[in-house]
């Protein structure tokens, strides 16, 4: 009788936390910070928040893979703060330890409260500011895919294009190379679209498969010159790590093309045809950054590159070479195992607006 008793108290429990929670709404809001995509507000409606609760009371854990690694390993948050929102109520946590993407568990639970506890599976939506306002396009001829920003405007508008590094298909959310471009303020001084091209590994490591996505990058960008949606002389080309590699030799292969280019960390120690034809981009303005010490690609290699073009007759390259103390500064740590290692030269650069000025600044003549 007892254990009968036991089994209906347990069942009650169960059901009373099921009726508690059913019609909630959760949704998740993300942005898109330097250190990636990083949830910022829970937003709980359909439940009202109990008297006297407070952050303390709330734990958030959960478990993350990582870069091209399938193991997860667990990670923990605070909470900053909880609102009462209208209908509902509101969870925001500390500094997010993991980029939101590769997050697989996350339980964020309350010892006060358990009828307001809530995991992954309960998260209806995730929004994620300046990120949503892209849309895809797809060219399966030249394995051309991208995500694309294009603002409202009256006359044509520069391009940016937005070349990623190797293995980092989540573009939009692994940084803010592309984002940046697109967010509000940035569109205030410099309105522009954006194209970011999602090249899957195996064709990044082939030279042709690359150089037939860039022939349908280039046929893309011609679309929207020929909309009158983009200004012919002022399409840049931007890419961090293999993406920097992109960025140069893309303008290599189709010259003439762009009015000025800006390579982070660019990994030509796998383009060995790239590095050869440098001298190509003598008469395009080169800006190039990377760190003394990037434990991945060199900084001789990128030193080399400047080199080379400037020898070409190049007087328009912009070498930035960042000390440890700069790296360290920006958010870096020194070694490869780290996820913000050295190689992350786009911790500095993407928050400089020293780079976008520059870039802006030139237009091509035709």
């Amino acid at each position: 009788m007892r254990r009968i008793l036991v089994w209906t108290t347990l069942l009650m429990m169960l059901a009373g936390m099921t009726c508690r929670a059913e019609g909630r709404g959760i949704t998740a809001m993300t942005r898109v910070t330097k250190w990636g995509q990083l949830p910022v507000r829970f937003e709980i409606t359909g439940q009202a928040l109990p008297g006297g609760v407070s952050a303390s009371d709330f734990a958030i854990t959960g478990r993350a893979a990582g870069w091209e690694n399938t193991s997860l390993h667990d990670f923990s948050c605070g909470v900053a703060a909880i609102e009462e929102i209208e209908g509902g109520w509101a969870l925001i946590p500390e500094t997010f330890p993991e980029k939101y993407f590769y997050v697989r568990e996350l339980t964020v639970s309350c010892a006060a409260h358990p009828e307001l506890d809530f995991g992954l599976s309960d998260i209806g939506r995730t929004l994620t500011a300046t990120a949503d306002d892209f849309t895809d396009v797809e060219d399966h001829d030249s394995r051309f895919t991208a995500h694309v920003f294009i603002p409202e405007a009256g006359e044509p508008l520069p391009l940016v294009l937005v070349f990623h590094g190797y293995g980092d298909d989540h573009n939009l959310l692994s940084y803010r190379t592309a984002t940046a471009w697109a967010e509000p303020e940035s569109q205030a001084v410099h309105p522009c679209v954006v194209v970011a091209p999602v090249i899957n590994t195996t064709y990044y490591g082939s030279e042709i498969a690359r150089s037939r996505i860039y022939e349908g990058v280039v046929h893309y960008i011609d679309a929207l010159i020929d909309a009158g949606k983009v200004d012919p002389r002022r399409v840049y080309a931007m890419g961090n790590s293999f993406g920097g590699m992109a960025a140069l030799e893309i303008a290599e292969q189709h010259p003439g093309r762009f009015a000025a280019l800006l390579a982070l960390c660019p990994a030509l120690s796998y383009g060995p045809n790239a590095t050869a034809q440098l001298p190509l981009l003598r008469d395009v303005p080169v800006a190039i950054a990377l760190a003394e010490n990037d434990e991945t690609i060199p900084s001789s290699v990128g030193i080399a590159a400047a080199e080379a073009i400037e020898a070409a007759g190049n007087d328009r390259v912009w070498l930035r070479v960042y000390t440890d103390d700069e790296m360290i500064a920006a958010g870096a740590t020194l070694g490869r195992e780290y996820t913000y290692s050295f190689h992350h030269v786009e911790l500095a650069v993407m928050e400089d607006e020293a780079y976008a000025s520059w870039l802006f600044s030139w237009t091509m003549e035709r």
